[in-house]
């Protein structure tokens, strides 16, 4: 099985060392004052210069408009960008106003919170973001909020939202979150196969923003086990 894993939430440097030397994707930094996991811009570029490998980073946001998230972007000199806000048409005008940021182009995430059903509005979301960005993160919504939810979306459910990404854009990736951990990782692992990362935030935490690195390792192994 080829799954990409992200481990999202990092707060601290001796555990981002940790995972860098572990086989993961993306290592994500939550900039959004309603986490709990929340580090602000400051303390983000101190931990992104410390990482050997620039590419693994990943800037989560809320931002109110695309200018906001350009400007952040631009600051910390992260090109992948997680964003729990913004329309298709902001997400649209961000690739077309910079489309190349550090060197790199944008790599944006755009992630849509699910409940346990899609309705008609969750499918017209996906079609329309799925168009304009490179990956798409579901999450459970609670709250009219998400991610930090420790819920799991209904695994048909999330397989049927990733079946709709690939029918409208099947280059388009797609990203399980929602409360991840490893007992519910081997209780779907003959379902993975429908998503191409996921993401481990909460379900992998001692406590808010302090990872268990043990856990996050059997993970890795029960992934890349053949």
């Amino acid at each position: 099985m080829t799954l990409k894993i992200k481990v999202c939430g990092i707060t601290n440097e001796k555990e981002m060392k940790e995972i860098e030397k572990l086989n993961v994707d993306r290592i994500g930094f939550i900039n959004i004052e309603r986490s709990k996991r929340n580090v602000s811009l400051e303390e983000i570029e101190i931990l992104e210069k410390k990482l050997l490998n620039k590419r693994l980073s990943t800037i989560v946001l809320e931002p109110n408009n695309a200018y906001e998230a350009l400007l952040k972007a631009n600051r910390t000199k992260i090109f992948n960008l997680q964003l729990h806000s913004l329309t298709c048409f902001d997400i649209r005008y961000m690739t077309w106003l910079n489309q190349y940021h550090n060197g790199e182009r944008l790599n944006i995430t755009k992630v849509i919170g699910l409940r346990d059903k899609i309705n008609r509005k969750d499918e017209k979301e996906i079609k329309n973001h799925c168009l304009y960005s490179d990956n798409i993160l579901f999450d459970y919504v609670k709250d009219g909020k998400t991610g930090g939810t420790n819920t799991h979306i209904p695994i048909d459910t999330a397989i049927e939202a990733s079946r709709l990404v690939k029918k409208y854009d099947n280059r388009t990736e797609v990203t399980l979150a929602g409360g991840l951990n490893l007992e519910y990782l081997e209780e779907i692992y003959d379902k993975l196969h429908y998503f191409d990362r996921i993401d481990l935030n909460s379900g992998v935490e001692d406590k808010p923003g302090r990872k268990n690195i043990k856990e996050i390792k059997k993970i890795i192994k029960l992934v890349n086990e053949e």
